[in-house]
């Protein structure tokens, strides 16, 4: 470790002495070395275990390279298991210094877990569309911004979310915007933070679109770039959906979807009312709702996704009524292939009886 050897040496020495029962653990960790500059190998980071050895933290320079030993507590790390903070802190990590076997043997554990998360299908596709749902959260403001700087950087938070998103779906991570091919498949592990070298199956045309962010400052160009990035991996994390383990977790439940029909039944027949009268406002607002929980037991019970509004025509309405007649049909026929029916009576006095 060179002559960083010895700020090694400094740091164990401080804990053995001032802090022995304050810090759990001393980490390294690899991946952050640029020109040699040894970022990250002397020390990166320290586990307290008390209130007390928050106290070991301390920033400086020394010819011209800056040190920052930095507490992490096991909350934090957890977040790295769940891939909610940097992962790189428990992948790259190299244990300097540990209080006890105990210590050591808990922050391997973090270790393994985040390996099983990355290899877990389930995880890694909700881990996806979560950062799929930052890149977009940003993207509602982004469309607004004029000045070339404040375009450029937020439609870098944008491909860094998206690129999370890709590399998740690779069973990897990735704590830097990926920008082109040869940045990502680079497995020069001094410099892993900035590279993704497991980053094999990507969108069509993900590294030649994410390259252009880096060779314009037009705004409109780079807008035109992120939508076209954020339609192309939207549609690479739904074709990854494990549908078919979704699906047989479903089975059990299907008793749910038969209360969604029993409330939503009133819309349907809502719908109709609306239609006879010509009431095309009232018909549109109801079709709208219900085409959203069409989509919504789509996603949560794994049929086929329904299309409700595209018969919509303001000029003839019949063809809603039509196509809704249809959808509910489809609903009391999946009910039924799953042996369940919806709670349906003639009257109030069928209902009564019924629960006398």
């Amino acid at each position: 470790m060179k002559d960083n050897s010895r700020l090694t040496d400094w740091v164990v020495r401080k804990i053995e002495n001032e802090y022995k029962n304050d810090v759990a653990l001393l980490l390294a960790v690899h991946g952050h070395n640029t020109d040699d500059d040894q970022h990250g190998l002397c020390f990166d980071y320290f586990v307290p275990a008390t209130e007390k050895g928050y106290e070991l933290a301390e920033t400086f320079i020394i010819d011209g390279v800056g040190y920052d030993l930095y507490p992490r507590s096991w909350e934090r790390l957890e977040n790295s298991v769940e891939m909610n903070d940097m992962p790189i802190v428990l992948d790259g990590a190299e244990i300097l210094y540990a209080r006890s076997k105990e210590d050591e043997d808990r922050f391997l554990d973090l270790k393994r877990r985040l390996k099983d998360n990355l290899n877990n299908p389930e995880f890694i596709y909700g881990k996806a569309l979560e950062y799929m749902d930052k890149a977009l959260e940003i993207y509602r403001s982004f469309i607004f911004e004029e000045k070339p700087y404040r375009v450029i950087t937020e439609a870098g938070f944008i491909q860094l979310y998206l690129s999370k998103a890709v590399a998740i779906l690779n069973n990897t991570y990735t704590e830097e915007p990926i920008v082109s091919r040869k940045q990502a498949l680079c497995d020069d592990p001094d410099s892993r933070i900035y590279h993704c070298p497991e980053m094999r199956e990507v969108p069509e045309g993900f590294f030649e679109n994410a390259e252009k962010l880096i060779r314009t400052n037009a705004p409109e160009e780079v807008k035109e770039v992120i939508l076209i990035l954020l339609k192309a991996v939207r549609e690479f994390i739904l074709k990854k959906d494990p549908a078919e383990d979704v699906q047989e977790l479903k089975k059990e439940s299907y008793d749910e979807l038969a209360e969604w029909y029993q409330e939503l039944s009133l819309t349907w027949k809502r719908i109709r009312y609306f239609v006879k009268n010509n009431m095309a406002e009232e018909a549109y607002c109801d079709a709208g709702y219900l085409q959203q929980e069409l989509l919504y037991i789509a996603q949560e019970f794994g049929v086929e996704e329904m299309n409700l509004m595209d018969y919509y025509d303001i000029d003839d309405l019949s063809k809603l009524r039509e196509r809704a007649d249809e959808l509910e049909k489809k609903v009391i026929d999946i009910l039924a292939d799953h042996k369940t029916e919806a709670a349906s009576y003639a009257s109030v006095d069928e209902f009564l009886s019924a629960r006398s």
